[in-house]
C-alpha cells in the first residue's frame, strides 16, 4: 500500500513538474514578445520623431524657396507686400499668377521629395 501511494505521488509530482516546465516556457514566450514589442515601440517613436524633423525641414525649404521665387517673380515691396498683393490681385491679375507660380513651385518640390523618399525607402 505504501509503494502504491509512493507511485501515485511520484506520478503526481512528475505531472506537476511537466506543467511547471510548460508554464515557464509560456512565460519565456511572453517575455520575448514583450521585448519585441518594446523594441518596435522604440523604433516607431524614433521614426515618428525623425519624420517630424524631416517634415519641418521640408516645410522650411519649401517656404524659403517660395519666398525666393516670390521675390524674383513679384514686384511686391518688401514691407507690406501682402497688403499690396491683396489690393492689386483683383485689378491686375498678378496675384493669381503669383499663386499659380507658388503652386507650381510647391508641386515641383513635392515631386522631388516624393522621389527622394522612394529612393531612401528602397535602400
Amino acid at each position: 500500500m505504501v509503494a502504491s501511494q509512493l507511485e501515485d505521488l511520484t506520478r503526481k509530482l512528475n505531472r506537476q513538474d511537466e506543467e511547471l516546465r510548460r508554464r515557464e516556457a509560456r512565460i519565456n514566450e511572453f517575455k520575448d514578445r514583450e521585448q519585441l514589442l518594446q523594441q518596435t515601440l522604440t523604433t516607431t517613436q524614433k521614426l515618428a520623431e525623425e519624420m517630424k524633423v524631416n517634415a519641418r525641414k521640408e516645410a522650411d525649404i519649401i517656404l524659403s524657396s517660395a519666398e525666393l521665387q516670390g521675390r524674383r517673380s513679384s514686384p511686391m515691396p518688401r514691407r507690406g507686400g501682402w497688403r499690396w498683393w491683396g489690393r492689386s490681385r483683383s485689378s491686375s491679375g498678378r496675384g493669381g499668377a503669383f499663386l499659380q507660380q507658388l503652386q507650381s513651385l510647391l508641386d515641383t518640390h513635392k515631386s522631388i521629395l516624393d522621389q527622394m523618399r522612394r529612393r531612401t525607402a528602397g535602400h
